[in-house]
């Protein structure tokens, strides 16, 4: 209980500091869903969608009788030196196409099937959004990482310094032991002044994405992401679960659904078509005033249009045939990403796991040699060789930890999923 009460009052403090300094702290779930909300790209995909749910409407309308208002002026030229009449004709005018061989049936599946694919094609975009949200809120806080490793290496470098000062006013070290020292401190404030500013442009990369206002950079910070034991599965099992998920695969088995009812449709051209008509023209102008109604059937039999439409279906399954393979091909490209980004996360988990190690090690060795320069039983040499690869071992961790978290996220996010978001 004295736990909760503690997390309840931290929180409680921060909200406090981040609102009286105006400051607004962002997670990175609350940074993908703003992303997904403001990039662009996302509306584009869901517009595409829109133009296919008005062709859907475009082919609906094909079942509904089609009714005109029609007006028309003519001159009758009577001959045998009688005057010209002028007349008008104008009146309602329906046709209903009731048989078309299910071409618009077929048709209006087929548009279904469409709007249905782009559903897949806006979740497939919101994937790559958010993976490219979480690659540039990871690179930023490894550009903080570096930072803050680069300030732990000025530090040591300074403590150097002060200690090749020290020997060398007491006469136990030579100048150069001085100079490398300084040598060591100007190489590790320029890393120092490096890395604060690739932090702060890998920041703006981050606003950017989520089309954020830049100029208020220093308006936003973000919360980091914890580091845990990520929960990981076979890899026969990711394959599965990526097959079954990928809205890319998704939506080509919809495009190829959507392929068949096309074909169905440009078949059922080849079947009569039925249409019920009907008209009721007024004249006026005429020597005697005139009224005509007509109604009826029309059926229309297509006996020979050149071979158009043996064309057309052969290009439509030709069509349908290369969308099977584009299928086919989807789910190989799924696989081998699959298979992909499972070996490099165990690469990475090993490499964080290495550095680590590493860094441990280092660091020891670094302390020991530092104790025995100080006792004049190590040269500076000795000192700053260790030093750098203490710098290296720091930097090796920051990269290999968010390359680690970031190598995860790509997983799920190949088998179809972003975690935090899926719900």
């Amino acid at each position: 209980m004295k736990k909760y009460l503690i997390s309840f009052f931290v929180i409680l403090f921060l909200g406090f500091y981040s609102n009286l300094w105006g400051i607004q702290t962002l997670s990175l779930e609350d940074v993908i869903l703003i992303g997904i909300k403001n990039n662009p790209q996302i509306h584009i995909t869901e517009k595409i969608k829109e133009q296919y749910y008005y062709q859907k409407n475009i082919v609906r309308a094909g079942f509904f009788p089609y009714l005109y208002f029609e007006y028309s002026f003519q001159r009758w030229d009577r001959g045998k030196n009688e005057p010209t009449v002028d007349y008008q004709r104008w009146g309602p005018y329906l046709n209903w196409n009731i048989f078309s061989g299910f071409s618009t049936w077929h048709s209006y599946k087929e548009a279904l099937l469409l709007i249905s694919s782009q559903d897949e094609n806006i979740k497939a975009t919101i994937l790559n959004i958010s993976l490219n949200i979480i690659q540039a809120y990871l690179d930023y806080f490894k550009q903080k990482a570096l930072y803050e490793s680069a300030l732990a290496d000025l530090e040591d470098a300074k403590t150097l310094l002060k200690l090749a000062q020290k020997r060398y006013e007491v006469g136990l070290s030579p100048y150069a032991d001085v100079l490398d020292a300084q040598a060591r401190v100007k190489e590790a404030e320029f890393n120092v002044t490096n890395y604060k500013y690739t932090a702060e442009i890998a920041k703006a990369n981050v606003l950017t994405l989520i089309n954020y206002d830049l100029t208020r950079i220093g308006e936003f910070e973000f919360l980091p992401v914890e580091e845990k034991a990520f929960k990981i599965k076979e890899l026969t099992e990711y394959i599965k679960i990526g097959l079954m998920n990928r809205p890319e695969l998704k939506a080509k088995e919809k495009e190829i659904l959507a392929q068949e009812e096309r074909v169905k449709s440009v078949k059922g051209e080849f079947y009569p078509s039925v249409d019920v008509f009907s008209s009721y023209y007024k004249y006026e102008n005429l020597p005697h005033q005139d009224e005509e109604f007509v109604a009826g059937v029309k059926i229309t039999l297509p006996i020979f249009l050149g071979f158009s439409r043996i064309a057309k279906l052969g290009k439509e399954r030709a069509l349908l045939e290369q969308k099977n393979f584009e299928k086919i091909s989807t789910e190989l490209n799924i696989k081998q990403e699959i298979f992909t980004n499972y070996k490099n996360w165990q690469t990475t988990k090993e490499n964080y796991e290495s550095a680590l190690a590493w860094l441990k090690s280092i660091e020891e060795d670094y302390r020991i040699i530092q104790k025995k320069y100080e006792e004049g039983l190590a040269s500076i040499v000795d000192v700053t060789t260790l030093l750098a690869r203490l710098s290296q071992a720091r930097a090796k961790v920051a990269v290999s930890k968010y390359d680690w978290i970031y190598q995860y996220y790509k997983l799920q996010k190949s088998i179809g999923l972003i975690p935090g978001i899926e719900k």
